[in-house]
Order: C-alpha cells, then structure tokens, then sequence
C-alpha cells in the first residue's frame, strides 16, 4: 500500500523509541532494562477496523502506526513511549521503499507504571 509524503508539520507527537531487555531477576522473575532510548518527532494513527480485525485472527495485533523519518535497525526487541502510553513494535519498514520515512506497525500495550514499565 503506498502511502502519501508526509507534509511539513505532520510529525506532531514527541515519542521515545527504546530497546527493551528482560533479564533474570534474584527473586526468580524479570527485571525490564531499557537501553539507548531515542527521542523522535513521529506521526501516530490508529489503523481501521479491518487492520485491526485481521490481526486478532492471526494473533499479531496491530492497533496503530507510527511514522518517524527515516531510521533502520527498529525490530520486534523496541517499545515506543508517546505520552505516558507504551506499545510493542510489530513490523517497520522503510515508507514506501524509499529511505525518507519509516513506518512502524505497533500494538499498544497500555500506560506506564511509576517503575517504568507496564507491569509494575
């Protein structure tokens, strides 16, 4: 699907993006580190109802997508913090095969905790 150039003032929201590790804990659990987190102006939009329905069936929820300029080395290890609200990086790919804007598929995982993450 080819998508639109993104127009002056369209990378609206200030998002961190960051990679996520989950180490073992003493206590026999998790402990979540997060390493270089980079801050981005980015566009974030929900996708349709039809994205969405697709991506329960397959169990690859998709619920909505980011655009950043252009980046590579995003992968499925990412989180993306906009505005108190965490959500998992699914898929990123250059827009339009072009090296000028990234688009990241996401799922929104829900708001973050005082410890940091979404499970404290």
């Amino acid at each position: 699907m080819a998508y639109r150039d993104l127009g002056a003032g369209e990378l609206d929201r200030r998002i961190v993006i960051q990679l996520r590790a989950d180490l073992p804990a003493a206590d026999m659990g998790l402990d979540s580190v997060i390493f270089g987190p980079t801050p981005r102006w980015a566009k974030v939009e929900p996708v349709g109802t039809a994205v969405y329905s697709d991506g329960v069936q397959t169990d690859s929820r998709i619920t909505h997508r980011v655009f950043v300029r252009y980046m590579v080395g995003i992968t499925t290890e990412h989180e993306i913090v906009e505005g108190g609200v965490v959500y998992r990086v699914r898929r990123s790919a250059p827009m339009n095969g072009r090296k000028r804007f990234t688009i990241i598929e996401v799922e929104e995982l829900g708001d973050m905790k005082p410890g940091g993450g979404i499970y404290v």
